[in-house]
């Protein structure tokens, strides 16, 4: 800091410089404002001195040192290179354990005896003897943070200046509790000290300052403003020069406090006393509404205290009149001070504040802070304030408000409404901890001490923790008070999600939900009365209602994307969100599910909710799992129980357990898979949607792991609930195509045709990918010269769904038909593609080095003997002459198993089935069964000379 206007000052000091030249020691203490510039009078007079001869001995205390003895007087000797010099050694002793004799005086800071009598005289006689051979400067700055053995050894100096040639100048910050101390006054007492103040700038030096800083600028700067602002302090005046230059440089005309100068008011509270601070902080939260109770009452500090840091803040240019000289320095000290730790004060400020109708919100800072405050205002406040910071998505600031109401309710009736609010804030980022909420306001419920909302809204939470049963009797309770003709929005919702949430236990909701409001809505109209929110709400689920009940009739992908695209997002309720993308996703319209699904994650991150994360996540995974993205979909399945653990998703946990098994069996990581069946799921699960994917994803590890009678049953499973709740829709889980392809691996041919030809009546001639599907799987029952075109089909209504892993499938049995057919270009080429489609979809396709399928020339001879060349074996199917042609080269079950993308299962079943068709006992009698150039030995690595033709390397 530049010194400006002292030369006064210096001038008082320089004439104590000479008198103590002359042999007349003497002290001054140079007192004022943090800020003020006392340092840099300080450095200023040290080098007006430097010329004399004298010897400076500098040291500068610290609060942090406070309490190390001697550190001070340590600083003064070491500056000079004095400790320890001459014959007598300096002996630092610290305080006594048990003792030493009686104190030299009874204030705190006192020194025992025996070293006041022992250490320091000894390290005063230093100082004595340097002042025999010349005048000694001994300079302390900040001095109120000296420590007591120091401050009594400036004082035994003190007390004998007469005789000696020592001028002692000590620097201190005015408005601390060190103005009020013993040493201060006994230091300003004696006869050769004086006291110096160091004064505010007037207004010539704010003009000389200004002045300084003149250079290259456009225009003369306002005087007076920039006096107002910084009070005369020349910390703040360097701080609006700074500002100044940058907000000249934008444009604007005068002095705007900003980021130098908000680091200048940290400064000064920072080098202030804890009062000081504390009342700084008071006054920026409270205001003018501080002289309420005066900081001093607030604070629970003396009056002398109070007034003392009052001043210390005029003085340093902060306040004028007890309020800060500009909002700047209030947002300052909110921003950069440190709030006191004193649930005492808070509870006396939000008192102030309330009295003063400060909002809820301001007044729950303090009210949190304070942790318990016994008044009948604090619990509503604590309740609204909870409820506008859920509105603005700060679930952890409505979470602590609710905690502190929580432990300061002593009425029963106000604990359930807590606890309710608890329960509400909590499902946002973990529901689990709601959890032991809820039998509290379970039975509550039917003695009628929860209102109808309250009930309403308990019913959902029920809901979601599997707790049916408990939710229905809610439910039947708000149904038994509800005066007719005003059940309103809250309770259709309620409703709503109880027939589809639990179809099988709510199913006559299902039919009151189908006549009431959401049926006028079903078609995208809008209903009246409603707010946004509601509007959107209601229509997103009237949407979803339709599509489940397959009453839906024109574009569901359209009308989907119009409620989303015609809402805010504002307006669009998570809840909204997710019912158009269960829509889409039921209805085929993947491409724009997962567009809508990114931007209502983002959403959802964008307004902190981890629950809504999750759900979206999870919505996610099963999108991407239909288009074939199963890397995608497992670490959208990983963050969905990532961000919420599995024990907050309730029943609703099987839905994303259940898109990792799948990504993780469908990927042959089954090992990975077991873990994921060891997640506790509920037995509630299977009472709702989520149930049948967990069901859905099991049976295809139980398939995946050989074991194709167990995923039999679950995908037979999944059909009789969906049938019972009447949700038998393929498009939210296909049971039927999934279930074919086990029987068709069993070689149960006629039971697999069934449920095809059952799946293609369904889907009507309808492009869903359902069918698509349903052809790929019925191609393989077909014959031979059928099976391209059904494939083909096939095909194009997967490319057209963007179901790229059911597309790979199709792809590689359209190689398989080709084979049989003896089209080896086409073969290769179909084989190639499936290849590259199951590596895209994260499958780890096999190299094909022989041909997987059918492609001999001869069948076995009939069991007379007689050859039938030309043909294959009559008795085998397609499935079981691939299997026994790659079994008779020389293929394990399991390199056979990873050729054709089935199970190792399956492969011995096939063999099985061949073994008794052709009448063989052994693997190694197939190849007397089958022709011999169709059966000639190629080896793992490459195709013999003699069988080229049979030979497929796709990639």
């Amino acid at each position: 800091m530049k010194l400006v206007e002292r030369d006064t000052e210096l001038s008082v000091l320089e004439g104590l410089l000479d008198a103590c030249a002359a042999g007349r020691g003497g002290a001054v203490v140079v007192g004022g404002a943090v800020g003020s510039g006392k340092t840099a009078l300080l450095r200023a007079f040290r080098e007006r001195a430097a010329p004399t001869g004298a010897l400076w001995l500098q040291a500068t205390a610290a609060a942090a040192e406070k309490d190390v003895p001697l550190r001070v007087a340590g600083q003064l000797l070491r500056s000079a290179e004095l400790a320890g010099e001459g014959a007598e050694p300096v002996v630092w002793l610290p305080p006594p354990a048990g003792g030493g004799g009686a104190p030299v005086r009874a204030a705190a800071g006192a020194i025992p005896a025996e070293v006041a009598v022992n250490v320091v005289p000894r390290v005063c006689g230093i100082l004595f003897a340097q002042a025999r051979k010349r005048p000694v400067v001994v300079c302390i700055d900040d001095v109120h943070q000296a420590d007591a053995y120091s401050l009594e050894c400036v004082l035994y100096v003190v007390r004998r200046l007469a005789v000696s040639r020592i001028l002692v100048v000590l620097g201190e910050s005015g408005g601390t509790a060190w103005e009020d101390s013993p040493a201060r006054r006994e230091l300003l007492r004696g006869p050769a000290c004086r006291f110096l103040h160091v004064g505010p700038l007037p207004r010539d030096g704010v003009v000389a300052m200004l002045a300084a800083g003149q250079k290259g600028r456009r225009s003369a700067p306002p005087v007076a403003e920039f006096h107002r602002l910084s009070g005369g302090s020349p910390l703040l005046m360097e701080a609006l020069l700074d500002d100044y230059a940058d907000a000249e440089r934008a444009g604007a005309a005068g002095p705007v406090p900003g980021e130098a100068y908000e680091r200048a008011v940290a400064q000064c509270l920072s080098r202030s006393d804890d009062v000081t601070r504390r009342t700084a902080w008071l006054l920026a939260v409270l205001g003018e509404r501080a002289a309420h109770g005066g900081p001093a009452e607030l604070l629970g500090v003396s009056r002398q205290a109070g007034e003392r840091a009052l001043r210390a803040l005029h003085d340093m240019g902060l306040l004028a009149d007890g309020r800060f000289r500009h909002e700047a320095g209030r947002t300052a000290v909110l921003r950069r001070a440190e709030p006191p730790r004193s649930a005492r004060l808070e509870a006396r400020v939000a008192q102030v504040l309330y009295e003063h109708g400060a909002s809820a919100t301001a007044l729950a800072r303090h009210l949190v802070a304070a942790e318990t405050v016994d008044a009948p205002w604090a619990l509503p406040v604590l309740l609204k304030a909870a409820e506008a910071a859920l509105a603005r998505d700060e679930v952890g600031t409505a979470l602590d408000c609710l905690r502190v109401a929580r432990e300061s309710c002593a009425d029963e009736q106000q604990l359930l409404e807590v606890r309710l609010a608890l329960v509400r804030a909590g499902w946002r980022v973990d529901p689990s901890a709601a959890v032991r909420h809820l039998s509290a306001l379970t039975e509550a419920a039917p003695a009628g001490r929860l209102t109808a909302r309250a009930m309403r809204e308990l019913v959902g939470h029920l809901l979601w923790f599997g707790r049916a049963d408990d939710a229905l009797e809610v439910l039947r309770v708000v149904e038994e008070g509800e005066e007719e003709g005003c059940t309103g929005v809250g309770l259709e919702s309620v409703r709503f999600w109880f027939a589809y949430g639990y179809p099988g236990l709510a199913g006559k909701y299902r039919a009151e939900v189908a006549a009431g409001p959401y049926r006028g809505t079903a078609a995208g109209a809008r209903a009246p009365g409603l707010t946004p929110e509601q509007d959107t709400q209601q229509r997103a689920l009237a949407l979803m209602a339709s599509v489940l009940d397959q009453r839906v009739t024109g574009d569901v992908t359209g009308r989907a994307e119009r409620i989303l695209q015609e809402t805010r997002p504002e307006d669009r309720t998570p809840a909204a969100g997710l019912a158009a993308l269960v829509a889409l996703i039921v209805a085929d319209g993947l491409p724009e599910a997962a567009r809508w699904c990114e931007i209502l994650l983002a959403e959802a991150r964008e307004h902190r909710t981890p629950m809504w994360q999750s759900l979206f996540a999870s919505a996610k995974a099963f999108i991407e799992i239909r288009l074939g993205e199963l890397a995608a979909a497992e670490e959208s399945a990983h963050t969905a129980l990532t961000v919420v653990p599995p024990e907050g998703w309730g029943a609703a946990v099987a839905a994303p357990v259940a898109a990792l098994l799948y990504t993780k069996a469908a990927t042959g990581r089954l090992d990975e898979a077991v873990a994921h069946l060891k997640v506790p799921v509920p037995d509630a699960s299977f009472r709702t949607p989520a149930g049948l994917l967990y069901l859905w994803a099991r049976g295809h590890y139980q398939l995946a792991a050989g074991r194709p009678y167990a995923a039999l049953e679950d995908f037979h499973r999944c059909g009789d609930l969906m049938a019972r709740w009447r949700l038998d829709l393929s498009g939210l889980v296909p049971w039927r195509t999934d279930a074919a392809q086990v029987h068709v691996a069993l070689g149960d041919d006629r039971r697999a045709r069934d449920l095809l030809e059952e799946e293609l009546v369904r889907t009507g001639r309808r492009p869903l990918w359902t069918r698509g599907v349903a052809l790929r799987v019925l191609a393989s029952l077909a014959e031979r010269a059928e099976r391209p075109r059904l494939l083909g089909e096939a095909m194009d209504i997967l490319q057209r769904g963007g179901h790229r892993l059911e597309l790979a499938y199709a792809m590689a049995e359209l190689s398989y038909s080709y084979w049989d057919v003896n089209d080896d270009s086409r073969a290769r080429i179909a084989a190639r593609k499936a290849q590259q489609l199951m590596r895209e979809c994260g499958i780890k396709a096999p190299v094909l080095k022989s041909s997987p399928v059918g492609a001999v020339s001869a069948c076995p001879p009939e069991r007379s003997g007689a050859g039938c060349a030309g043909h294959p074996p009559a008795e085998l199917s397609g499935a079981e002459l691939r299997v026994a042609t790659l079994a008779a080269r020389g293929y394990t079950n399991r390199q056979i198993a990873a050729a054709l993308f089935i199970t190792i299962s399956t492969v011995e079943q096939h063999l099985t089935r061949a073994y008794r068709k052709l009448g063989v006992q052994r693997r190694t009698d197939l190849a007397t069964r089958l022709e011999p150039d169709t059966v000639e030995d190629s080896g793992l690595d490459g195709c013999g000379d003699g069988a080229q033709r049979d030979c497929l390397r796709a990639g």
